[in-house]
Parts: C-alpha cells; sequence; structure tokens
C-alpha cells in the first residue's frame, strides 16, 4: 500500500474542508471496496484519503418530501433489508441482493456503488503489469489495450445498483467548494473514460432521492462467479402508472436507459432489440464480445418479463 495521509470528518462541511487543504490531492473514503484496491493497485496515489464513515447524516434512510431520502453512505446491507425498499422498489432490492456478498454488502455504501471507477481487463492490474503492457487512454497513454486503433477508452461502469437506479428516475444530492445542487442520475456519467463522472473536485455525493411511488421491477446480472463478481452485462426494469424504463450497465462508459411508454408485447421486444443493437462491447472482460452483446437481448427480455408477470 502506497503512503498517504489518513484524515477523518464528522461533517460533509469539514471533509470539504480538509480536501481544500490537500489542494486537490485527497480522496474520499466510503465504504472503501472500490478505492481500496484501487489503491493498492496505483490506479489511484492520493496524498491523503478523507475517511467520510464518521459522518452520520450521511447514513440515514428516511421518506421526505414524497421521496425516499438514501445517504451516500447507507450499507447495501441496510438498504436492501429496509421496509420501503422492499416494499416500493424490487428492481433495486433485486440489484442490492446481486451485489457481491453480504460480507462486503455490509462495507460497500449505495453512493460507492454508484461512484466506482470504471474497469477494465487491461486496466484492473498491477502496476508492473500495466507498464509492461503500455499505458491506455485511461492511465494517460494514447491507446486503448482492449481495442487497438481505438481514440478513445472502452472501460466498463459496472454498479449494479445505478441501472435500477435510472429506472426509478432518482436524483443525487451533492455538496462541494461551490456548494450543494441537484442532479439526475443520468447527468453522472461524462462518457470519458479518465474522468467517468462529471463531479466537480471535491463534491462529495450525500443523498439519492428516489419518487416514492410503488413500482415493478426486476434486475438481470450476468457475472462468471455468482458471489462476488461485478456485472458483465446488467439489466434493469421498473414499471410504476403505465409506464417503464430499461437500463443495461456492465458494457461501457455509462448505461444505456431507453423509456417503455408503451407495454404491450411488441413494444418491449423492441427496447430489448434497441439495446443488443446499442451495446458496443470490446474485449475488455473475461467474456467475449459477442456474447456480452447477445446477452444484453436476453437479460433485458428477462427482466422485462420477470416485471410485467409482477404487475400482472
Amino acid at each position: 500500500m502506497p503512503k498517504f495521509e489518513y484524515r477523518k470528518a464528522d461533517s460533509v462541511t469539514a471533509a470539504i474542508a480538509l480536501y481544500e487543504g490537500y489542494k486537490g490531492q485527497a480522496s474520499y473514503l466510503a465504504g472503501g471496496t472500490d478505492l481500496i484496491p484501487r489503491v493498492k493497485s496505483r490506479l489511484s496515489t492520493p496524498t491523503a484519503v478523507i475517511d467520510l464513515k464518521g459522518v452520520e447524516a450521511l447514513k440515514t434512510i428516511s421518506r421526505h418530501g414524497g421521496s425516499l431520502v438514501i445517504g451516500a453512505n447507507a450499507t447495501l446491507f441496510a438498504l436492501k433489508n429496509d421496509a420501503t425498499v422492499q416494499e416500493y422498489f424490487p428492481a433495486l432490492r433485486a440489484s442490492l441482493e446481486a451485489t457481491s456478498c453480504e460480507a462486503l454488502q455490509m462495507r460497500g455504501t449505495i453512493g460507492g456503488n454508484i461512484l466506482q471507477n470504471t474497469r477494465c481487463l487491461f486496466y484492473n492490474q498491477s502496476l508492473a503489469w500495466r507498464t509492461a503492457r503500455g499505458l491506455c487512454f485511461k492511465m494517460g497513454g494514447e491507446i486503448c489495450n482492449a481495442a487497438p486503433g481505438a481514440k478513445r477508452c472502452f472501460s466498463n461502469y459496472c454498479s449494479d445498483n445505478a441501472l435500477p437506479l435510472l429506472t426509478l428516475s432518482a436524483t443525487l444530492a451533492v455538496s462541494g467548494p461551490q456548494g450543494e445542487r441537484k442532479i439526475k442520475l443520468e447527468k453522472l456519467f461524462s462518457g470519458k473514460g479518465k474522468n467517468p463522472f462529471t463531479l466537480l473536485p471535491g463534491e462529495i455525493l450525500t443523498e439519492i432521492h428516489i419518487p416514492l411511488k410503488k413500482s415493478q421491477g426486476a434486475y438481470e446480472k450476468l457475472r462468471v462467479r455468482g458471489s462476488i463478481d461485478y456485472p458483465l452485462v446488467g439489466a434493469a426494469v421498473s414499471v410504476l402508472g403505465g409506464k417503464g424504463r430499461v437500463a443495461v450497465g456492465g458494457i461501457g462508459l455509462e448505461p444505456l436507459v431507453y423509456d417503455l411508454k408503451d407495454l404491450e408485447g411488441d413494444t418491449l421486444e423492441e427496447a430489448a432489440d434497441k439495446a443488443c443493437q446499442d451495446a458496443k462491447p470490446v474485449a475488455n472482460a473475461v467474456l467475449t464480445p459477442a456474447y456480452r452483446k447477445k446477452m444484453v437481448r436476453v437479460l433485458a427480455q428477462r427482466a422485462i418479463r420477470k416485471t410485467m408477470q409482477e404487475a400482472k
């Protein structure tokens, strides 16, 4: 583990002040299930790590103003066992159950799952391995090791939980040196491999807001190992008020999202077909691009069928 200073904050304001004191060379720590492995591999080398676990306000789950308000440091385990999540948001509940293993669910946070960095078979390796192979776009180089000749990064955003949150029209509250703001979850993604999120320097994700309306939904995930793997493809569907949304991830820099305005069978099949058509996986995971592309349609269809059966 490379050396860094460890600082602990007891409020969001204090955390931001610490970040500014390190002139942007610090990283925020929540559950640590994404950051710590990245630091060990020298994918991230902060001067300081600012621990947010002491900020009690970030751990709450409550109803407020017609929304379920989830603190970014709520653990995945606490969230999947929350009565409101179980009653109102089955797609989110299914994704939480499918995320890693129960031991890591007790450590990992919903904010960390949303903000986990993009992944690639050629990027998530040791420093010696990466140096020998050659630095890619995501590491500041000028090539893509997964797609030779490509002009951009093709790493994968592999959050399980962001997909159902997208189908539920979630919004995010963030705080930073410039103050507080809210953004729609879909506006979080930059589409750029090196910096995959639109958060400004020093900003902290503080809350996730989900409209408090009962939905039907499902989540499907492709992985090799059932206990701990990231999604090689993920598909979430939520339906409420006669309308629905499909979100597909794990196959590019940001999720693909489709609105379902007509819940008839042909239209639902078209959404699954469109997702498969739009998916452009490359050889940056342990399964072949052709197989993962095919599974986009299969998983989207499964999630849609489960959702529609539940809605009957």
